[in-house]
């Protein structure tokens, strides 16, 4: 009996030991289902979308304010219509004001709400917010109204008027997307979990690239304006379910993207840092929109600089097989001008030999 006991001890010891390995391989937001919904957040306080607490907060005074403030908008125009068409002297009259003071009032009691009221560090978020920028918000949505309270598909971006102009709670980059796209935070008991490995360590390299994790995601890759980054979404052990390609996709396409590389980096006339490549471990990691692609198979993405809202995406990867030749052509068709120019030049001026260098090919024959 003793013996057993010791090897279930034994045994107990083993799996807090691989469940302690596992946890620190992935951290796996996780929490009570009826727990209040708080967003999961990663290095510097930033969120799945790299969102810092200010411009969380932003977002949630934006959801609570327009969940409320709108309809009651709505419904004090609609009264105001009908006293107008209705004749008489009263019709006639002008209510200055009337807006206003329904603006003024949800806008000072928008930190009391309960959606935020729980959220202690979102709450004192608010209330900073509100100290320096309270009138600032009342007037967006006064311009709002003056502009026939027109609805985002017409044009209104309450995301860009509100997080951005009035409060400069965000950045442009987070500033141009719609706010509905920051829905699917992680936050909800019924909503997607987001996984992300730990920060890599700083010159780290995972088959000879740089990683990006999830919750370094925004700024590796996004928030470096000036930088063209080209991102692999990897399946390095082949769990696509899509495709199969099993982890042959990852073997056959690493060399290409580490000499396309390495060609900008010996370039001593390129800006240093100007081009980078990095690799995601989509098998570890759930980029959230709107900067993911969302799929499940490996795939190369370019986000350029000055227009990182607008990831190009390859068309064909032919399953992992691609020259460096065939990365400066993409990079060239998809990149800001000063990295295309040099992807076309990089192809006119490198050898043939390293241009179109196929090591998959031995591979393939021994098999």
């Amino acid at each position: 009996m003793r013996s057993f006991r010791s090897l279930r001890a034994v045994s107990a010891l083993f799996f807090l030991c691989f469940a302690s390995r596992l946890a620190f391989a992935v951290e796996v937001v996780s929490r009570p289902l009826d727990a209040f919904p708080e967003a999961p957040t990663f290095a510097g306080g930033k969120d799945v979308f790299g969102r810092s607490p200010r411009c969380r907060t932003c977002h949630a005074v934006l959801n609570s304010l327009n969940a409320r403030l709108v309809p009651a908008l709505m419904k004090i125009r609609s009264k105001e219509e009908r006293r107008q068409a209705g004749g008489g002297a009263d019709s006639r009259a002008v209510r200055y004001g009337v807006y206003e003071e329904a603006i003024e009032a949800y806008v000072q009691g928008a930190c009391s709400t309960q959606d935020l009221w729980h959220a202690k560090e979102t709450r004192k978020q608010c209330e900073a917010m509100m100290e320096d920028h309270e009138d600032d918000i009342a007037s967006a949505y006064s311009r709002w109204l003056k502009k026939g309270a027109p609805a985002e598909e017409d044009g209104w971006s309450w995301n860009w008027e509100v997080c951005l102009k009035a409060t400069e709670s965000c950045g442009e980059e987070l500033a141009m997307h719609a706010l509905a796209e920051f829905d699917d935070d992680g936050s909800g008991a019924a909503e997607r979990r987001y996984r992300s490995e730990p920060a890599p360590e700083p010159g780290e390299t995972r088959d000879g690239l740089a990683p990006v994790t999830a919750g370094t995601f925004f700024d590796a890759v996004v928030a470096p304006d000036h930088v063209d980054v080209l991102v692999y979404f990897a399946y390095p052990n082949g769990k696509d379910e899509a495709t199969k390609f099993g982890d042959a996709f990852h073997r056959r396409i690493v060399p290409a993207l580490r000499t396309a590389q390495a060609m900008f980096d010996a370039d001593p006339k390129y800006p240093r840092g100007g081009f980078k490549t990095v690799v995601v471990d989509a098998e570890l990691n759930d980029v959230p929109p709107p900067y993911s692609f969302g799929g499940k198979t490996p795939t190369l993405c370019l986000y350029p600089a000055g227009n990182k809202g607008w990831p190009r995406y390859i068309s064909d990867t032919d399953e992992g097989r691609m020259t460096p030749h065939d990365v400066l052509f993409f990079v060239m068709n998809t990149a800001s001008a000063p990295a295309a120019e040099k992807a076309r030049q990089l192809m006119t001026e490198t050898d043939r030999e390293t241009l179109y260098r196929k090591p998959w090919e031995r591979e393939e024959e021994e098999l």
